[in-house]
């Protein structure tokens, strides 16, 4: 192992103990800072943490760089699922895991230190750089709310890189899903389920009716959608008179997308009206979806450096949300690198040092470094 490995590994070591979540990572904002500004970085922290109940912002760095070209934004996350307190990292036969109680949090923890160590090598191997943006996101998980959260008026970058994604290091994702979120209230009418049961309009019975009705899981190739929260009722001798369900549809076509949403949305109201109930619903896009050729600039951009740092090209595209979804609706031309964790978001996730390596690799020839 070379000592920048090493020193690569022990900074994954050190921000993974790093105790934080969703809405608590003022801790890693606190150990990420002065690391951006040793490499001669400008920093600062957006109010995304006031506007969304956290206690840190986003942390957005700087660096004006002499080579021409486009300015390039690298991003990943702070925050990560839970369990993720107390990590305890081993590192056996090259692979990284927690001790099993927690997750690893590669997811984001790897991102974080890519870049780093990207900058890092490519500062001490004299490499010009092209201008930098560096943002580390807050509250990525379960809504990728910092990013939506960010005014990206004030960033000035032309592309953006995240490094958020399972899949080898070489990974690419050239394409991602919209997603609608929906939230349905059900209302029916509250009776003594003993005593005059005729008199209630059973708001449980009717909603479930609707869900019955949908078409949920993989719809198709581009097309998913699920219900995911469903609470009704308080006592087991009362009609329940509510019923609130919480759902999703995502697709890479937005006119399927649409069609399902719409779907989803007939099926609760015909349940309710032909059960005497009413049916409120509320649909919003939670992000939007991007597709890039490969003949698009981010993508040559992202091939090259890939193939610069000697990785096994793949591009794809994915059933899930990132950040980059959101930036790509903010105007900046985004995608996202796969990372070379497995079992992301739970206790078994792992990571191998070999492609820890590989993503600082990548930094490094992304924004201009040569192998040797």
């Amino acid at each position: 192992m070379t000592e920048r490995t090493q020193r690569l590994l022990a900074e994954f070591l050190e921000l993974v103990q790093i105790n934080c979540s969703s809405r608590a990572e003022r801790p890693m904002a606190d150990a990420l800072i002065p690391k951006l500004q040793a490499l001669g970085f400008s920093v600062e922290e957006d109010n995304a943490g006031q506007t969304i109940g956290g206690n840190a912002g986003n942390v957005i760095a700087r660096l004006a760089g002499p080579a021409p070209g486009p300015t390039l934004l690298l991003c990943a996350h702070m925050d990560r699922v839970t369990p993720g307190q107390n990590i305890q990292p081993t590192v056996v036969d090259g692979v990284i895991r927690s001790d099993g109680t927690t997750i690893l949090a590669a997811d984001d923890v790897s991102g974080l230190v890519a870049i780093l160590e990207g900058v890092r090598r490519a500062q001490e191997d004299g490499v010009q750089l092209p201008s930098l943006e560096v943002v580390f996101t807050i509250a990525e998980e379960g809504g990728l709310f910092g990013a939506k959260a960010c005014d990206a008026s004030q960033l000035h970058a032309d592309m953006g890189f995240f490094f958020d994604s399972n899949g080898p290091v070489g990974t690419i994702i050239v394409q991602a899903p919209s997603q609608n979120s929906m939230e349905f209230v059900v209302e029916g009418r509250a009776a003594h389920a003993g005593v005059n049961p005729e008199a209630g309009i059973n708001a449980l019975q009717i909603a479930a009716q609707g869900v019955a009705a949908m078409k949920l899981g993989r719809i198709d190739a581009e097309t998913t959608a699920n219900i995911g929260v469903f609470q009704a009722g308080s006592a087991t001798n009362i009609v329940p008179d509510r019923a609130t369900l919480k759902g999703e549809a995502r697709s890479l076509d937005p006119e399927k997308l649409e069609k399902q949403t719409d779907h989803m949305v007939a099926c609760l109201r015909s349940a309710a009206q032909a059960g005497g109930a009413l049916c409120q619903e509320t649909v919003n896009l939670s992000y939007p979806g991007y597709r890039f050729e490969e003949d698009h600039p981010v993508v040559q951009r992202a091939v090259q450096a890939a193939k610069a740092a000697r990785l096994d090209v793949t591009l794809k595209g994915t059933g899930g949300g990132s950040d980059a979804n959101v930036f790509n609706g903010k105007g900046i031309p985004s995608l996202v690198f796969g990372m070379g964790y497995t079992d992301v978001h739970s206790t078994k996730e792992s990571l191998p040092v070999a492609e820890l390596e590989r993503s600082a690799q990548l930094v490094y020839t992304l924004i201009g470094g040569t192998l040797q």
